[in-house]
């Protein structure tokens, strides 16, 4: 049996905030213990200080399913440049490609917002992810060991001039 077409969308509908959580929690839920509940306070915070309700440059997709979402990204503007941030994909919709489109919808709106300068931020071990960023030319500009949501561990800046 063929998946079924994933979808992309990026209108605001209530619950998405609370939305990008759960698929944190359900994408990361294969990577282990150190993405447990602290990890999702981590990204509930983070989700609330970008005040995506606002009216602003900063955008997030999902990727539907069957009209259920298995993945998000957004780009979070700050200022000059932009942050790609809440990249999942939730293990059914894994190796479908959606995973590089979420990606490519964040930098094209950055390209169209004028940002000539996207940044990331992520952690170590989370070997697919990191595949789409250097692919779609992300560089590392700084890798270190700090405490974390899960206790120490490293935190990596990737990078990529547009």
């Amino acid at each position: 049996m063929e998946a079924a077409p994933i979808t992309f969308r990026n209108e605001r509908r209530p619950g998405d905030d609370q939305l990008i959580v759960d698929l944190h929690r359900l994408g990361y839920a294969p990577e282990g213990d150190r993405f447990g509940p602290p990890f999702w306070d981590f990204v509930a915070e983070t989700v609330a200080e970008a005040q995506l309700d606002q009216p602003s440059r900063s955008r997030v997709w999902f990727a539907e399913m069957d009209g259920k979402a298995v993945g998000c990204s957004a780009l979070v503007d700050r200022g000059e440049v932009g942050q790609l941030r809440w990249v999942v994909l939730l293990p059914e919709a894994r190796g479908s490609g959606a995973g590089r489109k979420l990606v490519d919808l964040a930098l094209h709106h950055a390209r169209s917002c004028g940002h000539r300068e996207v940044f990331l931020e992520t952690t170590d071990g989370l070997a697919s992810s990191m595949a789409i960023y250097e692919k779609v030319g992300f560089e590392t500009t700084d890798a270190h060991v700090e405490r974390l949501w899960h206790g120490d561990g490293v935190h990596v800046t990737m990078t990529l001039k547009l």
